[in-house]
């Protein structure tokens, strides 16, 4: 089964100025690679994969201004100086079709309804697939999202499950939620721990992977404990 995978982090009501938003998300893509080799390289993106491979991203302080700035329209700012719609940054890692991963940022949003995230999408075959679907370094590409931006959600998710459970963004095979909800979890598959503070909750797989497709009716069960 070819499922897509990504780990979003989402939260709300943040608004923020461009500068305030260099570090993280420097800090962020520094500290993916410390995780896996995938995230080595980073590029912008193109028209085609040739013209985006001629554009590698310098982990820089001013690199990433630059790439921010460039999505930026002066006629978004409120009347405080804040993006309306949020700052937005997307790169790939420029492997080949369906190998590679694209990590994108829309962050410091002004506004009220709007979400912003960091959103890492998980390439749906080779070796890279069945690394970061690990649980434990699901865990740790969690850890990274939530030490940077201190979101209210962090899920790991996938066409597939959004698609069973009619969900979007509640809740994933893995879900961190940065407060304690008190509910009565009575299923044996599904692991509480506790997680900078907060709750995540993944499944007892049985093996080393973060997901397992004969498991989604406990997921079911969780998102009415969570989400009602």
């Amino acid at each position: 089964m070819n499922d897509t995978f990504y780990i979003g982090a989402y939260w709300q009501n943040r608004k923020r100025m461009l500068d305030d938003l260099i570090n993280p998300t420097l800090q962020t893509l520094l500290d993916l690679y410390s995780v896996d080799e995938q995230f080595l390289n980073l590029f912008e993106l193109g028209m085609s994969q040739n013209e985006a491979l001629k554009h590698d991203v310098l982990l820089t302080a001013e690199s990433i201004k630059r790439l921010y700035n460039e999505n930026f329209n002066k006629k978004d700012l409120d009347q405080d100086g804040f993006n309306k719609i949020g700052y937005r940054l997307s790169l790939w890692t420029g492997h080949l079709e369906g190998e590679a991963s694209a990590i994108s940022f829309n962050t410091g949003s002004s506004s009220k309804v709007l979400t912003d995230s960091c959103l890492i999408n998980i390439p749906y075959k080779g070796h890279a697939n069945d690394r970061l679907l690990q649980l434990n370094n699901v865990k740790k590409i969690m850890s990274i999202l939530i030490r940077n931006w201190d979101p209210e959600v962090v899920v790991l998710n996938s066409k597939e499950l959004y698609t069973a459970l009619n969900t979007t963004n509640e809740i994933g095979w893995v879900t961190y939620i940065n407060k304690k909800k008190i509910i009565k979890l009575n299923n044996k598959a599904i692991e509480r721990e506790d997680f900078f503070g907060g709750d995540l909750f993944y499944l007892k797989t049985g093996n080393s992977f973060s997901y397992n497709y004969d498991q989604i009716n406990s997921l079911l069960y969780l998102k009415k404990l969570l989400c009602y």
